[in-house]
């Protein structure tokens, strides 16, 4: 059974997305060259404490060419700019005149925080705060003017500093009052800053041997190409068995020439035309136990569905025979590593499943787990590094952001010689006596030694105000 015991509903459009979008606003516009070039944007966030969700609706972005605000937005979305953190997700895809662009300007409406309330031995509840805006657009000057020629394809990237833009009163509580503030850029398609982490879609057609064509949450069609290099994370379903049932995650970058996704990763998260997406908040029984149920902080759904809302904590059960499986990790051994003994709150997951309803109630049948990557920014705890070999080793993170209040403090974070490392020379250069602000995208797992969440990184990057 799947059933409500959080607070606050929020009305979203774009209920898959782990990107942040940006949008167009009115413009005197200049005729276009024949062969324009294009501006697709992704997003991304800095989060706060126990604060899950903050929900804005995007009116419009434009981007500013010297003599024109170039709208880069279709339709105006809400978009929850909590969920990111470090995580690109696509949002748009528009055609823009030629020329140099300086800066971009988005326009907001109608906030909506979300949060988590933690009063052990309860299980955690969700609240929200309608806010308030201080100023409804904002601008953003480029670092360097960005000169757009005839079919180029760029990305614009948009990250919103929910840290410096949530009001905080003397006692650290959000007030409600959202003074916006954003860091946006201009970058090749074929920048890391834009590439696509998990863009959540339903499957609507096989169009060739290596092709299939997705309908986003938003309702836009993408075509999908993938080659023998393109991990599909679930060997048992190949490409050719997809359905109009099926939905994936993918992650790739957006082709310069054909505009299609050129999928690097694709995982299966349901084949029953449903699915959640957000963070666990309470586990039953606790680990190393088999669960038989958990809530879900829901961040986005597929398709939306009545009675089921963003920003409400949803009850699932789990009966074992469900398909546990970690995101974009073809291996075998993923099962060693997640399933129902080894589920934890603050991890960020996937739930796929046949959604029944009979005389108003829902009934959610769960068949697939997924457990997705998700990023965690605090401090470096100083004198906590342990450097095995090379990149190999660990550290501590003092986690007091988003997931943070569900997982434990300081937060164990693990490295590999595969681990990327952004604006640090390696896993040895956190050191000193100082602390050091970073941002880690990985993996929550549990430690079956010790019984305990850590983190393994798939990326630590530290945060360069």
């Amino acid at each position: 059974m799947l059933n409500r015991k959080g607070m606050g509903v929020f009305a979203s459009l774009f209920a898959a997305v782990l990107l942040s979008s940006c949008g167009g606003g009115m413009s005197t516009s200049s005729p276009a060259p024949s062969a324009p070039a294009s501006v697709f944007t992704v997003g991304t966030d800095a989060p706060l404490p126990s604060v899950v969700s903050c929900q804005l609706m995007v009116s419009g972005i434009t981007i500013f060419n010297g003599t024109t605000n170039v709208s880069v937005l279709t339709t105006p979305q809400v978009v929850d700019f909590a969920q990111f953190n470090g995580l690109h997700q696509l949002l748009d895809l528009n055609a823009v005149p030629n020329g140099t662009y300086t800066s971009a300007t988005v326009t907001l409406a109608s906030p909506v925080i979300g949060y988590i309330n933690v009063n052990p031995p309860n299980a955690p509840t969700a609240s929200t705060i309608n806010g308030t805006l201080s100023v409804s657009s904002v601008t953003v000057n480029f670092p360097q003017p960005f000169v757009l020629q005839a079919s180029d394809l760029v990305g614009l990237r948009m990250e919103f500093d929910l840290r410096q833009s949530l009001q905080l009163d003397g006692n650290g509580q959000v007030t409600g009052v959202v003074n916006p503030v954003f860091e946006m850029n201009l970058f090749n398609s074929t920048d890391a800053n834009v590439s696509i982490d998990d863009f959540h879609a339903g499957v609507i057609g096989i169009t060739g041997g290596n092709t299939f064509t997705v309908q986003g949450p938003h309702g836009r069609q993408w075509q999908v190409t993938t080659d023998d290099s393109t991990v599909f994370d679930d060997p048992d379903i190949p490409m050719s068995s997809f359905t109009t049932n099926t939905i994936v995650s993918l992650t790739g970058t957006i082709d310069p020439v054909s505009h299609a996704i050129d999928a690097s990763e694709v995982e299966v998260i349901s084949n029953d035309k449903f699915y959640l997406g957000g963070l666990l908040t309470d586990v039953s029984p606790v680990s190393p136990q088999p669960a038989t149920q958990a809530d879900i902080y829901v961040r986005e759904e597929l398709p939306a569905i009545s009675g089921i809302a963003d920003g409400q904590i949803e009850t699932v059960s789990l009966n074992g025979s469900e398909r546990y499986r970690l995101g974009n990790i073809n291996l075998p051994l993923t099962t060693l590593l997640f399933n129902n003994t080894l589920l934890t709150p603050g991890q960020r997951v996937d739930i796929g499943g046949a959604l029944a309803t009979s005389n108003g109630t829902e009934t959610l049948t769960v068949h697939r787990v997924i457990l997705r990557r998700q990023g965690q920014s605090g401090s470096w705890v100083a004198g906590s590094t342990v450097v095995q070999s090379g990149n190999a080793g660990s550290f501590q993170l003092t986690d007091d952001w988003t997931a943070g209040i569900l997982l434990p403090a300081p937060l164990t974070v693990l490295t590999t010689n595969d681990t990327n490392f952004i604006n640090l020379s390696g896993l040895g250069a956190l050191a000193g006596a100082a602390p050091i602000q970073i941002r880690v995208v990985g993996f929550i797992l549990i430690n079956q030694a010790n019984g305990q969440p850590v983190m393994v990184a798939r990326s630590v990057e530290q945060l360069v105000s």
